[in-house]
């Protein structure tokens, strides 16, 4: 099992992990999830896709348009799966009310495959994905609204119980209001990584590492512990 989990980053920022993922597909095909996109139809999405990937060799991309498409046979044809951002209820809520929730846990779990996800896409692998939800601090780049409804906000909890926090630090100006969510988030009892948008956390059989140009934030409780490449965290 392999997941690479980006702060929400594209191009230049994120070519490291790019490289990671190109590196586990191995030529194969990937599946691209835009389920989270909420600026236009989902076929909009591919060109900016095919244009991140080509650099690195992947070519042969599958894009979903519907989570009922997610399914057991069509995961049995790839070896990765890339999940984009956007809305991160809007696109749990689509996972749950198909069996692609299931379905990529198990792919997730399968051995030589590989997901990565940016921001939305990378929330989901959280306990939580209300880390984002919109609490009225204005942090325009981690701030989703729950205008779907829903209920059951548990992501795929496969972080040892933590959850992330993504596009940290993205502008100066976000920060104080960034800390005040994060006391927040502490007090109610999360756990959790950190990442800006030019890092991932990447998921590796068991361990947990940082990869990418800039530092990365672990809360456990009132602990803080900050990681950069190659530090090896512990979850």
């Amino acid at each position: 099992m392999k997941l690479i989990l980006s702060g929400g980053g594209a191009g230049e920022q994120v070519k490291e992990s790019y490289k990671l993922f190109a590196d586990t597909v191995k030529g194969g095909k990937v599946i691209y999830i835009p389920l989270a996109w909420n600026n236009g139809p989902y076929e909009s999405c591919i060109d900016w896709f095919a244009g991140e990937m080509k650099p690195f060799g992947i070519t042969d991309i599958d894009l979903i348009t519907d989570a009922a498409q997610i399914t057991k046979e069509r995961l049995s044809r790839v070896k990765g799966v890339f999940i984009g951002g956007g809305n991160t209820y809007k696109l749990l809520k689509m996972l749950k009310e198909t069996e692609a929730f299931k379905n990529l846990r198990e792919f997730a779990l399968s051995k030589d495959t590989v997901i990565m996800g940016g921001s939305a896409g990378a929330l989901i692998w959280g306990r939580s994905i209300d880390t984002c939800k919109d609490d009225g601090l204005g942090i325009k780049s981690i701030c989703d609204q729950n205008l779907v409804n829903l209920e059951d906000t548990t992501g795929f909890d496969m972080l040892n119980g933590y959850s992330l926090l993504v596009h940290y630090k993205k502008k100066d100006e976000q920060i104080p209001a960034t800390e005040q969510r994060i006391k927040r988030l502490l007090k109610e009892g999360y756990k959790l990584v950190c990442i800006p948008e030019e890092t991932s956390l990447v998921v590796d059989n068991g361990t947990f590492s940082i990869i990418g140009s800039k530092e990365a934030d672990v809360f456990d409780n009132k602990t803080k512990t900050t990681a950069r490449e190659p530090d090896e965290i512990s979850l």
